[in-house]
């Protein structure tokens, strides 16, 4: 029972928000009819016609239709008028009801047909390539409607034709208010070019993708296996100088305390210039690694890593030269 009452409730909520909706609209459009009426008795003929189509646009009413279709007429657009008076009687065809507004609409409608101007867009077979989309003043064109008369209103009609890998077209025509009579005639579309190598240079041929691993790179990865060692070895002589150093320490002897301190200080020395090395040679392995990606210019001849280990008494250092 509660899940039908909430059912129940919530048609009732939808039909209530429907004819809301449908409320507004009937207001909207009678309140734009109303405008349509008064621009048309102050001779804004125009304005009164964008009133009247709002008005139908948000109520489909034959009278607005009608006066809609007038309104067209007394500006000028007469075949926008004869097909809103071909649309009301259709809408009131068999509708006695509403006889008097279908034999108005077909008698407007007869009366305007003989005052109607038309255009024709012909396209001929060899024109009719693959995607073929042909507007009028940029609303598509059927192809129902190619080659036949077609009613239009007067005034100037651009007319265009595009289709895949074809050159676009257009023109553009000027149809009289009344009684004339224009034609375009769409011609045979140009090919787009394919696309060709340039002709001042001997055609390129597309090689294999340039390899991460470029001379560069390998060079980093060299250096950098050296670094790796460099911090190894460093490490190590420097926890073999620590255990020397505590042996001094333990010495008996003045004698074996003054040898255990000296290679405990040479172990020390060469662990810096381990570390030093290691240090250097990461450091250059980076840069390389980063500078030397695919994209850019090798010139093997032109590149070379020296590696050049540096130690006085004092101090251990390493030297690095050479082109990139």
């Amino acid at each position: 029972m509660r899940t039908l009452s909430s059912l129940v409730v919530v048609s009732i909520g939808l039909f209530t928000l429907a004819s809301s909706a449908g409320t507004a609209h009937a207001q909207v459009a009678e309140q734009l009819f109303r405008e349509g009426k008064r621009l048309m008795a102050e001779g804004k003929i125009g304005e009164a016609c964008t009133a009247f189509e709002g008005s139908y646009r948000k109520d489909e009413a034959v009278t607005t239709l009608l006066n809609l279709a007038d309104c067209r007429e007394k500006n000028g657009q007469f075949a926008s008028a004869w097909g809103h008076f071909i649309e009301a009687e259709r809408k009131t065809r068999g509708n006695t009801g509403e006889a008097g507004f279908n034999a108005t609409a077909k008698d407007r409608a007869s009366k305007l047909e003989g005052r109607l101007s038309y255009l024709i867009i012909n396209v001929p077979d060899e024109a009719r390539v693959d995607g073929l989309e042909i507007t009028r003043n940029g609303q598509p064109v059927d192809r129902a409607e190619w080659n036949r008369d077609i009613p239009v209103d007067g005034g100037a009609w651009k007319v265009e034709g595009k289709a895949p890998a074809y050159e676009a077209w257009s023109t553009t025509v000027t149809v009289g208010k009344e009684k004339d009579k224009q034609s375009v005639n769409v011609p045979r579309f140009r090919a787009l070019p394919a696309d060709v190598a340039p002709p001042d240079g001997p055609e390129t041929l597309a090689g294999p993708a340039p390899s991460t691993f470029t001379s560069k790179r390998k060079v980093a990865l060299g250096v950098g296996v050296v670094g790796l060692i460099g911090l190894g070895v460093g490490n190590v002589l420097y926890y073999q100088a620590s255990r020397t150093y505590d042996d001094a320490k333990a010495a008996q002897t003045n004698e074996d305390r003054v040898r255990l301190t000296d290679d405990a200080n040479s172990k020390y020395l060469v662990a810096q210039i381990g570390w030093g090395v290691g240090v250097a040679a990461i450091g250059t392995a980076a840069f390389l690694w980063i500078t030397g990606g695919p994209t850019s210019p090798e010139r093997a001849d032109e590149t070379g890593v020296i590696f050049t280990p540096r130690v006085d008494g004092r101090s251990a250092g390493f030297a690095l030269s050479g082109r990139f």
